[in-house]
């Protein structure tokens, strides 16, 4: 049968055989018709219309004589997928003020199994129904859902059902979302080529949305006095066009740090704002910047508004770890001086700073023994003083006093012979101490404390110190930012220094104490000069001059840093730094003081720790945060087979145990994931336990977490992604007012699988009647006007 047919695009006529019988049946009652007309009288164009007519009635019979058929390819019906996806996140329910629905208001008398649209697509397609926001998930009932999810994975839900339908046959995908995503959409729109068409579902009837938010937020730390803990942050605000905009800066408990006033002088306007502050405690805290309308804003933390159509995003919150000590710092000094005076006084008032000090007060002797076998060889300063002398400091030994804690071996106060007892510490300062009081290992140990264990090194500049200490071509000398071969120049020897930043260390915030560059300049031209300093050769490659002397028209280094393997040296060349103070009057602020403790921070602040954490936001709100432990023994080496406790408080004060576990890749690194789900900060304390029971003093730490702020970060229905995407995919925007006839144009489109359908169309009424209508115009126009 289908051999028989003949086939002209959609019509398909059955009785192929009966072409030459009708055409020639038709032309001839045609031309008869024609002749009929001509032949009576002349053919005008009633004439012509009448015979029109006829023809057309004769051409519509012959046409029913070929039996035509109507040719239509239509989805098979359940035989594609059609899926409709909704969002189901907190965004979709946004209500704006003096609007009497929101976007789900509007929505939901479209979600009910058995509205038309719905019942009309089940007709064709095999229809699956989803819900996504963090994640999709397969629903029964799209009236069930909440809308209350705190992320819109749009990147996700389409890539997940992408893989899910890779081997199904999909009609396409029903969008029915805002497109605030808050992943990363690019990967989506980068795709070469989509397997199905997605169609999103918009609603033009959104208003112009009123709204302030707080964006890119961002907090810096400095271990400095100067340098104060400094917030920024972004405000968007839109449709409050030349209104005043009420930006706060609140602590832990909620109360006003800080408040600035920003004008907006556009319907879109968009500005930021910078807050300084001094932690009032150490250790890890949070801040919040928060941003109102100004005739709205209130003291505390409770935020509302009239006629914003969200709050949500009117504030962010930051974690602020301000001190992470105590920081250990070895003074060693070849003689009480003044400078350690000065220092000791400086630290004594920074807690996160410990100072442990190492003063010589006698040199080693030489010892002298002829013909007496009784004769002590106890030093003659300690020669009856002290009960366990056998331990005490011989002859050829120096005596050493400490301050703070040091390290000892019997009752003698010695340097540190070992890593774990110098490891122990972040910084060492040398102070008028020559070469020759080290051993050779513990100059080598002194160059590992910097190179591998990070740590930093500073020399202070005595007449025993640098080239005066004899210092060139042994390992601490490589450590030094500064050549050390050379002589002294007789004409420089004994003149007065006058000590300056360079350029490079004006640049510096821990050598800046003042807060612009017009007061420090002053401040360094107050300073006096000073008499005892020390030349050196040059500087090395790569080390940084921070500040000069200058004597007799001639500058050389006065203050030089290198990077030294992992950690950093400090060369000053100056040796009575304290007469920098004793000017000063009382009332004055103690720059010197200050100034000391900005370089030990400074030495200290980058130095590694045993036990260390660096905590990773995720890029998405789909991702946990991540925390990377890394834990050292006492020889800063890395410690395996440790066990990593982490005991989490959330915001809500609820505590969850976790157990970082070992990086593969990484020894005595540990990670830990952990999904924050609320908004607000989370506290983080750390213990971790060696393989041999040892307890590490514990972390603690912290990170804050907004997933609804990055969720209303934006407002307005984001039609352009939404059109990226069906033109991409090759679908269309479809107004959902449009559902209905949008449905059921869909068979029409072309699917994976469908099937053909041949209808009869020569026994249709239509055409029936077409043909008895021409003849009865033909008859009715030749009684009308008489003809015959």
């Amino acid at each position: 049968m289908l051999e028989s047919l003949f086939f002209t695009d959609a019509l398909v006529f059955g009785a192929r055989d009966w072409l030459v019988i009708a055409t020639v049946s038709a032309s001839c009652v045609a031309l008869l018709a024609i002749w009929s007309y001509a032949n009576r009288s002349q053919l005008t164009g009633l004439r012509f219309i009448t015979a029109l007519f006829k023809i057309l009635a004769v051409a519509a019979l012959a046409f029913c004589l070929l039996e035509p058929m109507q040719r239509s390819e239509r989805p098979r019906p359940g035989a594609n997928l059609m899926a409709i996806v909704v969002d189901n996140s907190r965004s979709m329910e946004m209500h704006p003020p003096g609007e009497s629905q929101s976007r789900v208001d509007r929505l939901r008398s479209k979600l009910p199994t058995d509205v038309p649209w719905q019942a009309r697509l089940a007709q064709d397609f095999d229809v699956r129904r989803y819900a996504f926001d963090d994640r999709v998930r397969a629903v029964n009932d799209l009236t069930e859902l909440d809308f209350k999810g705190a992320n819109s994975s749009l990147t996700g839900t389409v890539e997940t059902l992408q893989a899910r339908f890779a081997t199904r046959p999909v009609a396409g995908l029903l969008l029915f979302s805002d497109g605030l995503a808050t992943d990363d959409v690019q990967s989506l729109l980068s795709q070469d080529e989509f397997p199905f068409p997605l169609y999103p579902v918009v609603d033009d009837s959104d208003s112009k949305l009123r709204d302030i938010a707080v964006t890119n937020a961002s907090v810096a730390v400095s271990s400095f006095e100067l340098a104060p803990v400094t917030v920024e942050a972004n405000i968007a605000a839109q449709g409050f066009a030349g209104k005043d905009i009420s930006v706060r800066l609140l602590d832990t408990a909620g109360n006003a740090v800080d408040r600035q006033l920003l004008a907006c002088d556009s319907e879109a306007f968009e500005g930021r704002v910078r807050f300084q502050y001094q932690p009032k405690t150490a250790g890890m805290q949070f801040v919040t910047v928060r941003a109102m309308l100004a005739n709205e804003d209130r003291d505390g933390a409770k935020v509302d508004s009239r006629v914003e159509v969200t709050t949500v995003n009117n504030e962010r919150q930051l974690a602020v770890d301000r001190g992470g000590g105590p920081f250990r710092i070895l003074y060693l000094a070849g003689r009480p001086n003044w400078e350690f005076k000065f220092i000791r006084r400086a630290l004594e008032e920074d807690i996160e700073i410990e100072l442990s000090a190492l003063l010589r007060i006698a040199n080693k002797e030489m010892k002298f023994v002829f013909g007496d076998k009784a004769v002590d060889s106890t030093n003659r300063l300690l020669a009856g003083f002290n009960e366990d002398e056998e331990t005490a400091e011989q002859s050829d030994e120096s005596i050493l006093i400490s301050i703070g804690k040091s390290i000892t071996e019997g009752h003698k106060q010695v340097f540190p012979a070992t890593e774990e007892d110098l490891f122990a510490f972040h910084a060492v300062i040398l102070d008028d101490i020559e070469a020759s009081f080290f051993t050779h290992n513990q100059m080598l140990l002194l160059r590992e404390f910097v190179a591998s264990r990070g740590g930093g090194i500073m020399m202070l500049g005595g007449r025993e110190s640098f080239l005066g200490g004899g210092y060139e071509d042994t390992p601490l000398g490589d450590v030094l930012p500064i050549y050390l071969r050379g002589r002294d120049d007789p004409d420089l020897k004994d003149a007065p220094a006058k000590y300056g930043l360079s350029r490079e260390g004006s640049l510096e915030p821990w050598l800046r104490l003042r807060a612009n560059q017009t007061d420090e300049r002053e401040r360094v031209e107050q300073m006096p000069d000073f008499l005892t300093w020390n030349q050196v050769a040059g500087v090395k490659p790569g080390a940084v001059v921070l500040a000069e002397l200058e004597m007799n028209s001639t500058k050389l280094p006065g203050l030089v840093t290198q990077r030294f393997g992992k950690g950093r040296s400090l060369a000053l060349m100056v040796g009575d730094f304290w007469r920098w103070s004793m000017r000063r009057a009382t009332e004055d602020t103690d720059d010197l003081a200050q100034n000391w403790r900005q370089i030990a921070r400074w030495l200290t602040n980058d130095v590694p720790k045993r036990l260390q954490v660096d905590v990773e936001s995720p890029t998405s709100g789909l991702l946990p945060h991540r925390l990377t432990i890394v834990v050292r023994d006492t020889a800063f080496k890395p410690m395996d087979n440790a066990t990593v406790r982490l005991k989490i408080t959330e915001p809500d004060g609820r505590q969850v145990d976790a157990t970082a576990t070992p990086d593969p890749m990484r020894g005595g690194t540990y990670v830990a994931e952990y999904w924050s789900q609320q908004d607000g900060g989370y506290l983080c304390n750390i213990e971790v336990t060696s393989p041999d029971g040892e307890s590490l003093d514990p972390l603690r730490a912290g990170w804050t977490a907004q997933p609804s702020a990055v969720e209303f970060a934006r407002l307005e229905t984001d039609r352009k992604l939404l059109e990226q995407l069906a033109e991409r995919s090759g679908g269309e925007i479809v107004p959902i007012d449009n559902l209905e006839s949008f449905v059921a144009s869909l068979p029409a489109r072309k699917v994976p699988i469908s099937e053909v359908r041949v209808e009869p169309l020569w026994h249709r009424p239509w055409l029936v009647l077409f043909a008895i209508g021409c003849l009865c115009m033909e008859w009715g126009i030749r009684r009308w006007k008489g003809l015959p």
